[in-house]
């Protein structure tokens, strides 16, 4: 029993110092962008979506590798009028790789 548990700590413990390396190497942007949905959609998961979608076409322009997942400071905001809504995603995108520049 002691041989598994100082398998699993040994693996705990790498799992730990891989995440604590992937995490060192993200750069993230300067300023924090902002996006929202096209329009106002019938499903709350919809318009999230939609904004998230809006939001990752400009923060790869930054960092060609942005994910929600490596944003920083994700804050969601959604305007409800009746049974429709539009949300707003404002986070700072961080990646690995810096997208090349526009010509």
């Amino acid at each position: 029993m002691p041989k598994i548990a100082s398998i699993l700590r040994s693996a705990l413990c790498l799992a730990v110092a891989l995440a604590a390396s992937q995490a060192a190497a993200l750069e993230c942007a300067d300023t924090e962008i902002s996006a929202r949905g096209p329009t106002f959609t019938p499903s709350p998961e919809t318009s999230m979506e939609a904004a998230k979608t809006e939001w990752l076409k400009k923060a790869t322009e930054i960092f060609s590798d942005a994910t929600m997942e490596t944003a920083k400071d994700p804050k969601i905001m959604c305007a409800s009028q009746g049974l429709y809504s539009n949300c707003t995603i404002t986070a700072v995108p961080c990646g690995t790789t810096p997208a090349p520049k526009a010509k």
